[in-house]
Order: structure tokens, then sequence, then C-alpha cells
């Protein structure tokens, strides 16, 4: 599965990074970014996920995303 291009015209990468939760934990969490205008995607928490499976869906998000911004470029 590709990324689609930024609204930017930029490509678009895949990171990891963590967030804290409500309770006060730290959970590992996938979502694209662009490095050019600092767009990002809806974060995908990776518990009870292979890596693979919560980058597809944080993939899956950004192409989501940038689809509903551009609708005609579907």
């Amino acid at each position: 599965m590709s990324t689609r291009h930024c609204t930017c015209g930029a490509e678009a990468d895949v990171r990891r990074g963590t967030r804290r939760t409500a309770e006060g934990h730290d959970e590992i969490v996938y979502f694209v970014v662009c490095p050019v205008c600092g767009q990002h995607g809806p974060a995908v928490p990776a518990a009870g996920k292979e890596e693979a499976q919560a980058i597809a869906e944080a993939i899956e998000a950004w192409n989501a995303m940038i689809a509903q911004m551009r609708p005609l470029e579907a």
C-alpha cells in the first residue's frame, strides 16, 4: 500500500511515536506526516496489533484524509 502525496505535493512518511493516554500511560502510535508542511494524519495505536497492520491502518487513514480533501483525484 502506498501513501498518497500530501496536499502540498510532497511525498509523506510513516512515523512511529508515543502519546500519553487519559489514564497516564504511554502508548505507541503510527501516523503519516508530511516532511515539508508538517501536515499529519490520524494516529493509529499499535496496541494489540502487529507493526505491519498498524502501519497499513495509518496509511489507509492518511489516504482517506487526503481523498476527502481532494475528492476529484480519486
